[in-house]
């Protein structure tokens, strides 16, 4: 017959291994703040180093914890009697395991009462003893940590401090404040994203600071935006729990407004934000995918104005795979097909939307060097505009017979531009318009060239002359015609 035989983890072994379940620098702050929630906080703020002595301080003015609460949560794998639909733990170890996995010394002091109760993770000490020994700081001890006067100055709360960033210095060859200013500012973005429904509430609102300036939270969805098109959400039950499912289409880009860009977190988002929006307890999840919902699953251009906002509740955690570092789910299978119904309906309607503008006939602009058009097979083609201001007078200094060779060769590079490169460089966005000086000099000089033309051929005065090249591309350009004026002023 079997018998039971204690078998305790090596305290020294587990707590350094768990630094490396993969939590990042933006990842770990933000299981702090879920901590913060859970403990029903409106105001969070986050210290950064201002001298040489470096930290991390997070404050929040939650419930607080006694001492025997507080030292409960410092335990690996902390028991709770109960978890309530709003709790952004489950596991028991997010405090612990996402501090430490950017720091050897966690300390966390809270305040219940009026009284000040605090712990400490300090991960040479394990090291050294091999045993679960928790420090208890304290009143001395208390007062000296960074930025406890902001805890000692709230009726309640709770103040985490980071300390010993010995993986970052490794990372860094020694340059820790450097990347803990880089790190802090991928950070902002980060939360601006994965609390916003939190920082965008009107009610139970949540502000989040970071050195006292209040991060701005964004919309993935854009809902006050009148041309955005959303659905009535609908719910899938789900092993007796609800999920609710909505589905979104943004406004065509040539409708938004810098300001939606920037609530809908930059450019880059419009393209790489498509896909699922999954939430839990309106903590986003993840981002940015389509879990391999469709028959294409890369995100395309097409498909960019497409979101499905997604809400689940934590008691289907386990069905949902979601990680300790609540980075990452799994569809569960009872729910796929209806999300591969919505799936297809928002990409559908997505890539109507995409190709809208493309069906237009566009009208030939003689001020740019590039026009569009359709081709037989309604495709979208670039040429040269021959009959372009730029193109025209550069034509015009040569023989009729010269002329007839410069168009048809003009017309053959129309032929031939790559848009299969092109469009893979937009979408890698790897493609920028930087002029090189080779390429400055020759259109600072083929501008010089233009000015004499016109010059010559209307008999105006220089001013006017100017007034007119600046009318056309590239001349348009206020870089490239400062250039070519003070060359034509200088030359005077």
């Amino acid at each position: 017959m079997s018998k039971r035989v204690l078998n305790n983890p090596s305290p020294n072994v587990l707590m350094n291994s768990m630094r490396s379940i993969g939590y990042s620098f933006k990842t770990a702050v933000a299981d702090i703040i879920d901590n913060s929630i859970s403990a029903h906080a409106s105001k969070v703020k986050i210290y950064t180093p201002i001298n040489d002595d470096l930290y991390i301080a997070f404050f929040d003015n939650g419930e607080g914890m006694d001492r025997d609460n507080l030292l409960n949560a410092m335990k690996y794998g902390s028991n709770r009697d109960s978890y309530c639909e709003n709790d952004l733990g489950r596991f028991g170890l997010g405090l612990k395991s996402a501090s430490l996995s950017q720091c050897k010394k966690l300390t966390v002091v809270s305040k219940k009462e009026g009284k000040l109760s605090a712990f400490c993770w300090d991960l040479d000490c394990v090291l050294d003893s091999k045993k679960w020994e928790c420090l208890e700081l304290d009143f001395d001890e208390i007062n000296l940590l960074p930025r406890i006067d902001v805890l000692k100055e709230a009726s309640q709360g709770t103040l985490v401090v980071w300390q010993n960033f010995d993986i970052i210095y490794k990372k860094s060859n020694g340059h820790i404040r450097e990347t803990i200013s880089e790190e802090v500012e991928e950070t902002e973005k980060h939360l601006s994203l994965v609390f916003h429904r939190f920082i965008n509430r009107t009610f139970n609102q949540l502000k989040i600071y970071i050195n006292d300036y209040e991060i701005i939270g964004l919309d993935p969805f854009l809902e006050d935006n009148p041309k955005t098109d959303s659905q009535k959400p609908s719910i899938i039950k789900c092993d007796g729990a609800d999920i609710k499912i909505q589905q979104f289409i943004l406004p065509h880009m040539t409708d938004l407004s810098n300001s939606d860009i920037d609530k809908l977190g930059g450019d880059d988002m419009l393209r790489s934000g498509q896909g699922f929006y999954i939430y839990r307890y309106d903590r986003l999840i993840i981002y940015g995918t389509w879990f391999r919902l469709a028959s294409s699953n890369l995100n395309s251009e097409f498909f960019k104005y497409g979101r499905i906002k997604v809400d689940i509740p934590n008691v289907l955690d386990n069905m949902w795979d979601i990680d300790i570092k609540k980075q990452n789910a799994t569809i569960p299978k009872q729910v796929l097909a209806s999300l591969k119904k919505a799936v297809s309906n928002v990409r559908g309607k997505s890539k109507d939307k995409s190709a809208k503008r493309a069906k237009l006939k566009l009208e030939k602009d003689d001020s740019k060097i590039w026009n569009k058009n359709l081709n037989r097979d309604d495709k979208e083609v670039f040429f040269i505009n021959c009959d372009s201001k730029f193109v025209k007078n550069f034509i015009d200094g040569f023989e009729d017979a010269d002329k007839a060779k410069i168009i048809r060769f003009l017309e053959a590079l129309s032929c031939s531009v790559p848009y299969d490169d092109i469009y893979n460089s937009m979408c890698n966005r790897a493609l920028e318009q930087k002029i090189t000086d080779n390429g400055l000099e020759s259109i600072i000089l083929e501008g010089i060239n233009q000015f004499n033309y016109l010059k010559k051929l209307l008999q105006l005065s220089n001013d006017k002359i100017f007034e007119i090249l600046k009318t056309y591309e590239p001349f348009n350009n206020e870089e490239i015609f400062g250039s070519v004026k003070e060359r034509i002023d200088n030359a005077r």
